[in-house]
């Protein structure tokens, strides 16, 4: 994996994790050193497949139905 793509993985794990904790989008992108909320939402849905904000909507719901 080349260097910049490594750490791309890298910003985007960890902005991962503090949506699970959550962290507000924009938050996460000065945190995670995204340019913006913008920059941030198009690498993390081109990665994962939804917005950072749906990401986090539905691992609340997945967590709250595990907790029944």
């Amino acid at each position: 994996m080349p260097p910049h793509a490594y750490q791309t993985q890298a910003r985007l794990d960890r902005a991962r994790s503090l949506l699970l904790r959550g962290w507000p989008p924009a938050r996460v992108a000065r945190e995670t050193g995204f340019a913006d909320q913008s920059h941030l939402t198009r690498r993390f849905k081109r990665l994962v497949g939804v917005t950072p904000g749906r990401y986090a909507e539905e691992s609340k719901n997945v967590q709250y139905a595990g907790a029944r």
